[in-house]
């Protein structure tokens, strides 16, 4: 079988395992779970705190405390057994490097390394991280977080409830984090925004405290809700005094602006106004070396974000263990490398020089072959979106017989099966993709095999006949008009980020042979979102928000007509959001959509709002708003096979913190 079809089949075969529990905290880790017996691997593992040699040379020259003093109280520990896509995690070794391509931006040290309040698995399960518990009431008014006794900063001081109270009073409710707009921590009261209680019970235990019930998927699964903590101890002397928020726990520090910026560039954080200040130390604090954080790696001092080589460091305070009571991460360093030209990477791939890089599906086979199956793996993280190449269309255009006509269900379908996907794939994707709907990926929540295939199968003569039951009629110019004689012409918008120009006359062909004549239309990003708030458009190809996403527990505004966010419910969004003040009413299924998700955003029960999401996907199926050409496309990674631990069947989604999913303090390198 040739390479480039073996890797075919590799990629249409990737499924998100049905995962039990990822990386669980044990109760006891003097003791860990019995996997069976069998294999050596299969053998009861007993748990015996241990250490890196590297670490364990500096305690033994007395510059570091003893592990057991580095870490939680034994039960408090975090014990990772599993993978997030479930599978159990071998036993790894100590030392090396992972070598990776940096990426740029302020959040790619942070990708693999930020420890978060809960840890998602790829089914979406989840359990506590950070925290090491939470419980709610009976009306879910207060919520508790209960933390692991002994855990430590970077830095070696403790980490307890006094850096969450700082985090919130002092750095999120005066907004100098930038980001006091977490939903999961505010409610509407009498009318405006109320923010909750944080109330410290003892030094690892505080309570957030609302008026309204806060349920879960508003809370505690909130994709926004990441951490709720920050060091006191290194960031006091950083808070300006202008914007104090009264509170119970700290007052205000009296320092003015200028101050501030001279305590921080004496800490070597060096910033010309308080508030680019405020969103360095109290939200990309992962960027500026010296700050202490929860994370497995750590900025090494000296090291910049932007250099052509970063480096983050082994957190010897890091809280959690292997099985048997390993102290992770397993590797010395996550080493960050630029690139300065294209295909430098896959270059650096080849040589070893970096352990992981990302590809482009028609470099895959080359590159496997070039490195040889015993040196390179393939691992997919299956994607959320809803299908490739989307088009949706203005159900609330202004011109009201091209909404007609987009509302008929009929021609949706006729532009479904009008488009030769198979070769859509061939031009655009090397063959790569296969022919699919929008819908669930395979392996996602609520995946449905027969949603996958409607409408892809390519079929012009039936795409005409259902055009002219739309009441179309064709023109001597071999292009349909309207029943009054008018021509119809559907102008597709995209916006310049998009990358649609090259990818849109391959469908124009497929649509225009059915009989329908368009155009492509490309806006700055901004022209174009101004297009889309007016309602000025007719088609979209490549929508700005996608509809679909790993479910409503991610984010609800692609599936339902809640706001105008998402376009192909357009000006439903807007009614539905002013309360009908603007907008147009939705009526039929698209009413019904707004029926269930308040139903959804009502129950506190997760299965009951997993059975609400399934409803509302049934709707999608059957009314296919939005028509997907191929199946969803992933993200798409080489790696050593140095590198174990690695886990296939995983997830990239925002939810899940894209590359975090991989858990690379548990990733280790063999010699």
């Amino acid at each position: 079988m040739k390479l480039k079809k073996l890797v075919s089949l590799l990629l249409a075969g990737i499924m998100v395992a049905s995962c039990l529990t990822a990386c669980t905290p044990t109760a006891n880790p003097g003791v860990s779970e019995n996997p069976g017996t069998g294999t050596e691997d299969d053998k009861e593992v007993v748990w015996e705190l241990k250490e890196s040699p590297v670490l364990a040379e500096k305690v033994t020259a007395g510059n570091l405390p003893a592990v057991a003093d580095r870490v939680p109280k034994a039960e408090d520990i975090y014990v990772s057994t599993h993978d997030a896509a479930g599978n159990k995690l071998s036993i790894g070794t100590y030392g090396g490097d992972i070598n990776v391509i940096s990426g740029g931006g302020s959040w790619d040290l942070s990708r693999p390394t930020l420890e978060s309040i809960i840890r998602y698995n790829a089914d979406g399960s989840y359990q506590a991280n950070v925290i090491k518990s939470f419980e709610h009431n009976a009306d879910y008014t207060v919520w508790t977080f209960k933390l692991r006794e002994g855990m430590k900063w970077s830095d070696g001081n403790d980490f307890n409830a006094d850096d969450i109270t700082f985090w919130y009073y002092m750095c999120h409710l005066n907004n100098y984090d930038t980001k006091k707009s977490w939903a999961a921590l505010k409610e509407t009261v009498n009318g405006e925004d109320a923010w909750a209680t944080l109330t410290k019970v003892d030094d690892y235990t505080v309570t957030w405290t609302f008026v309204n019930p806060k349920l879960p998927a508003d809370f505690i699964e909130n994709g926004d809700f990441k951490w709720c903590w920050a060091p006191s101890h290194y960031l006091i002397d950083m808070i300006p005094a202008n914007n104090h928020v009264e509170n119970p726990y700290w007052e205000s520090t009296g320092l003015s602006d200028e101050q501030v910026l001279i305590n921080a560039k004496n800490k070597g954080i060096d910033k010309s106004t308080t508030k680019d200040l405020g969103k360095a130390i109290a939200y990309y604090f992962w960027n500026e070396d010296g700050i202490p954080t929860l994370n497995s790696f750590v900025l090494k001092a000296g090291n910049s974000k932007d250099d052509m080589v970063c480096t983050l460091e082994r957190n010897a305070y890091y809280w959690k263990t292997d099985a048997a009571g390993n102290q992770l991460p397993y590797c010395d360093n996550i080493v960050f490398k630029k690139t300065s030209t294209d295909g430098q990477d896959q270059l650096m791939f080849l040589s070893g020089d970096v352990d992981m890089i990302g590809v482009a599906m028609q470099d895959i086979a080359s590159l496997l072959e070039d490195m040889g199956e015993e040196n390179a793996a393939l691992r997919v993280l299956s994607g959320s979106d809803w299908g490739s190449y989307q088009v949706t269309f203005n159900y609330t255009c202004k011109d009201t017989k091209y909404a007609e006509l987009f509302n008929n269900i009929k021609f949706r379908e006729a532009m479904s099966i009008a488009v030769d996907r198979a070769k859509i794939s061939e031009v655009l994707a090397d063959s790569f993709l296969e022919a699919g709907q929008a819908c669930p990926a395979e392996g996602n929540f609520g995946y449905d095999a027969d949603w996958e295939k409607k409408w892809t199968e390519y079929n012009v003569a039936k795409a005409k006949q259902l055009l002219e039951e739309c009441g179309l009629v064709m023109g001597s110019d071999g292009f349909y008009n309207f029943a009054d004689g008018t021509d119809v012409f559907i102008p597709f918008y995209s916006y310049t980020d998009k990358g649609g120009a090259g990818a849109f006359p391959v469908f124009e062909q497929f649509w225009e042979a059915a009989g329908i004549e368009c155009a492509f239309k490309e806006y700055e990003v901004a022209a174009y979102d101004g297009e889309i708030d007016n309602n000025d458009w007719y088609a979209v190809f490549g929508p700005h928000t996608s509809i679909g996403g790993l479910s409503l527990r991610d984010r609800v505004a692609p599936f339902v007509p809640i706001q105008q966010a998402a376009e192909w419910y357009g000006e439903f969004g807007t009614w539905y959001q002013t309360h009908g003040a603007s907008g147009v009413e939705p009526t039929g299924d698209m009413a019904k959509l707004l029926e269930i998700y308040e139903k959804w955003a009502a129950t506190p029960n997760s299965a009951e709002r997993d059975a609400y999401t399934l409803e509302i996907y049934k709707i999608h199926k059957d009314n296919l708003w939005s028509i997907a050409y191929l199946k969803s496309a992933g993200t798409y990674n080489l790696i050593s096979t140095k590198i174990k631990n690695y886990a296939e069947g995983l997830v990239s989604a925002d939810l899940y913190q894209y590359a975090n999913i991989v858990h690379y303090e548990t990733l280790y390198k063999v010699q």
